[in-house]
């Protein structure tokens, strides 16, 4: 489970309250038996509708669950709705033991405070300026984005979340109570810029997301951002970097750390037209505005 998908989600401007509760629901037919060669069109056919059929039959089930637990899910929703301080990250655990073996049943659920800018020269304006310590700006639009958004959230490493995660389980189910409240105060923050492609290329609208975060131990590689097999030691500017694709350049990244404000900057690009040259060139821009 990636437990950085906690703090992310998006849903307003200015002061974020999100709730991400990682229910999902999946479900897929095949054929009991193979027929002749001559019927293959008509398999492919029967196929589609088995699918389709078991697809609304999981929907229809997971809507009846929703209602029949909706009691404790608006308990949940409540405990993580209201007004956050700065820094403040909330948790929510449903004690609740046929709910959780549900199909719907996700045990937690978690939000935090979000400061969102949906203009760039906004953020930069009443956030960015004078935050020399984590300075992250991009005055130029990468070839074919557009800015979407600047988010500001407190920052924990993924095994800081996944301890304090299993805590708020531990906890809940030692509580007694329905529904377990945690909050925590996180003086740490994270910062991300992330632009969207102008237009759909093949039907897929790439990501591109610069984030910066408090590095860890000196000599450490980029948590969030781990060294594989695959990876480059390259120089931009004179600064070590360290450059990822994976074998369909679905996923790139490139990523390094300040040594003189202790920050590490992580650039990542899902599912884009950019190269790796241009990629490098972004990070380029980056460091320049972080001196």
């Amino acid at each position: 489970m990636n437990y950085r998908k906690m703090f992310m989600a998006v849903t307003s401007v200015a002061l974020l309250v999100g709730i991400e509760c990682g229910a999902s629901v999946e479900a897929f037919a095949a054929p009991s038996r193979i027929q002749s060669a001559a019927a293959l069109p008509a398999i492919k056919t029967d196929v589609k509708d088995v699918a389709q059929v078991s697809m609304e039959e999981a929907r229809a089930k997971a809507e009846q669950e929703q209602k029949k637990f909706k009691s404790l899910l608006d308990q949940q929703k409540k405990a993580l709705s209201g007004t956050y301080q700065p820094g403040e990250i909330r948790y929510a655990y449903i004690n609740d033991k046929e709910y959780q073996a549900s199909p719907i049943g996700s045990s937690y659920g978690s939000n935090s405070y979000s400061l969102i800018f949906r203009n760039y020269d906004e953020y930069v304006k009443k956030y960015a300026a004078g935050k020399t310590a984590m300075r992250l700006e991009l005055n130029q639009l990468p070839d074919g984005y557009n800015f979407t958004l600047a988010r500001i959230a407190p920052y924990q490493t993924s095994s800081e979340q996944k301890q304090i995660l299993n805590q708020v389980i531990a906890e809940g189910k030692a509580s007694g109570k329905k529904i377990y409240v945690k909050k925590l105060q996180e003086k740490r923050i994270s910062i991300e810029l992330i632009y969207t492609m102008a237009a759909p290329v093949n039907g897929i609208t790439g990501v591109l997301a610069f984030r910066t975060e408090p590095a860890g131990a000196a000599g450490k590689t980029v948590e969030s951002e781990p060294v594989q097999p695959q990876s480059e030691k390259l120089k931009v500017d004179g600064q070590e970097v360290i450059y990822t694709a994976n074998d369909k350049q679905e996923h790139k990244s490139v990523v390094w750390m300040n040594a003189k404000t202790h920050v590490n900057y992580i650039l990542t690009e899902d599912r884009g037209h950019l190269t790796k040259e241009e990629l490098l060139a972004l990070a380029g821009q980056v460091m320049e505005a972080s001196k």
